[in-house]
This record gives structure tokens, sequence and C-alpha cells, in this order.
């Protein structure tokens, strides 16, 4: 499972980001906010494809993989 609290290794930056950076960069690169909200992302050259590498990514699944789920508890 998935570390949403902890520093982790970032695609789109190419190292170890923490948990804010990667929220607010996910924000951006989904469309939630403005691209220039987050000012490390002036740092990527390519944003479009960046937002393929960060919707690719596990962390950028906020559910945490629940939208896999069946319901099933047994």
């Amino acid at each position: 499972m998935l570390d949403y609290e902890n520093d982790h290794y970032c695609p789109v930056y190419e190292k170890v980001v923490s948990s804010d950076l990667c929220y607010d960069s996910l924000c951006c690169l989904t469309g939630m906010f403005q691209v220039s909200s987050t000012t490390e992302l002036a740092e990527i050259k390519d944003i479009e494809k960046a937002r393929e590498i960060c919707k690719a990514c596990p962390y950028s699944d906020l559910n945490g993989g629940m939208d896999d789920w069946d319901g099933d508890l047994s």
C-alpha cells in the first residue's frame, strides 16, 4: 500500500519530493489548479508530458486503489 504521508520518488520531477509538493503538483497537472500556482513546476520543460507521467503514477490515485474495490469484505 502506498504511503501518501511520506516523501517519495516523483517521476515528473525525477527526484524524491514531499507529499505536499506531490499533491500540489497533482492538482495542477490534472487541471484542478493553475500550473503557475506551484512554482516548482516551472522547472518542467514539457507540461503535457508531465501530465501523462503524473496520471500514470500510482500516487495520482487519491482513492488509494479503492476505485477497483468491489465492496466485498469477506
